[in-house]
């Protein structure tokens, strides 16, 4: 601590642990602190706490600070704010998400089973994942009864949740332990490592799309929208945090400052250029300048660039969410006709796949992209080529036979 001050203990650090009253696997058990004291309470998003020191779920509550002695109540403040810092977890605001998402599916598993989640015994989360395997997919292929089970990916990712929760109190991890591990081994080995990737939009697609957009606003916003996603091999969550004043034109194009990204987590911000092509071309129409600026010229100089429409089609100063990304580019898609398996990443995914075919160099797409790895680049080439001068084809035109 910064003083030395009596220090209440935090609330993000109660000490509750779930100890078994027979079999770990039984499902019996009580939640009880380590002095042995009985009559913890459950919290509404399942977690056990003592009545005596408050809910610290999610390790965000805070004990109550005192005056510091010659210091007043200004360092006390700091204090606070320092403790409140300490005890929240780093991560990307989606990430953070999709994390209290995880933690609370964890806590309402526990709340029905009488079982304690900070700490967690390594039983509980071998129970836990075993109910995971079982449950019913929420995709299409679930859904119609043909996959029971979590994909792995969302599997790691709830351990990784619950990982973070355990970290944050500075408690020890369960996640680790070899029953855990030997668990998820086994779940790897059912299930499979590989992750089914979406479809890309490519260049040749757009046209027909943006055909088939009638002449109002919403079109002109989901234009702009797609034109440049594409255009700049645009994340949907950059996409959707960009605001006006983040965008600086030029005859030759647009310079985009990137605030933000997933490889970018503390925030060093990168700028991006996209081009201007010319307005006497047939693909003129391509232009995510062109379409940037109509857009612009409806919903003014500051604020979000993208925002929502209300009941009335009006346009709204809310922000659309990431998520908005991947429903507009399916519903134009679809009444355009254009067939694909499109996702928020299919834009990103595009430009990249066009540009390989192109045999555009690597640190050229990466300039693009803002990818630091060209491992991840290569990846990308290597789906986008994999038809390209097949060694069967050089094999056969190569050899003479009698």
């Amino acid at each position: 601590m910064l003083t030395g001050r009596k220090r209440d203990r935090p609330v993000s650090h109660v000490n509750i642990a779930y100890v078994p009253e027979k079999n770990p696997f039984s499902g019996t058990g009580t939640a009880t602190n380590f002095d042995g004291e009985e009559g913890v309470e459950t919290a509404i998003d399942g977690s056990r706490v003592s009545p005596a020191a408050g809910n610290g779920a999610g390790g965000h509550a805070l004990a109550p600070i005192e005056p510091l002695e010659g210091g007043g109540a200004v360092l006390a403040e700091l204090a606070r704010a320092v403790e409140y810092d300490l005890s929240t977890p780093d991560h990307a605001p989606a990430t953070e998400r999709a994390y209290a998402h995880d933690w609370a599916d964890f806590a309402a598993f526990c709340g029905r089973h009488g079982l304690a989640p900070l700490p967690a015994a390594p039983q509980t989360l071998a129970l836990y994942l075993k109910a995971l395997e079982t449950q019913r997919s929420r995709s299409p292929a679930g859904l119609a009864g043909e996959t029971v089970g979590l994909a792995l990916p969302t599997l790691r990712r709830r351990l990784a949740a619950i990982a973070s929760r355990h970290a944050t109190a500075g408690l020890e991890t369960p996640t680790e332990h070899s029953l855990v591990r030997r668990l998820l081994r086994r779940y790897s080995r059912a299930r499979g490592t590989a992750v089914r990737k979406k479809e890309p939009l490519l260049i040749e697609q757009l046209p027909a799309i943006l055909m088939a957009m009638p002449d109002d606003q919403l079109a002109t916003r989901d234009r702009a929208l797609l034109l440049l996603g594409y255009a700049g091999a645009f994340r949907r969550s950059e996409l959707v945090a960009l605001d006006v004043e983040q965008l600086r034109f030029s005859k030759a194009g647009c310079y985009v400052w990137i605030a933000s990204a997933k490889n970018d987590p503390r925030k060093k911000g990168r700028e991006l250029f996209v081009p201007r092509l010319p307005a006497t071309s047939i693909k003129s129409e391509l232009c995510a300048v062109a379409a940037l600026e109509r857009w612009l010229a409806i919903v003014g100089p500051t604020g979000p660039v993208f925002r929502t429409f209300d009941l009335s089609r009006r346009h709204t100063t809310t922000r659309l969410d990431s998520g908005d990304v991947p429903r507009v580019l399916r519903r134009r898609s679809l009444a355009a006709g254009v067939s694909g398996d499109f996702a928020g990443h299919s834009l990103r995914r595009g430009f990249i796949t066009d540009a390989a075919k192109k045999k555009v160099p690597i640190e050229n797409i990466k300039r693009v992209t803002g990818q630091r790895s060209s491992n991840v680049v290569l990846n990308y080439i290597a789906a986008a080529t994999i038809d390209e001068q097949p060694p069967l084809l050089e094999i056969v035109n190569g050899t003479e036979f009698d």
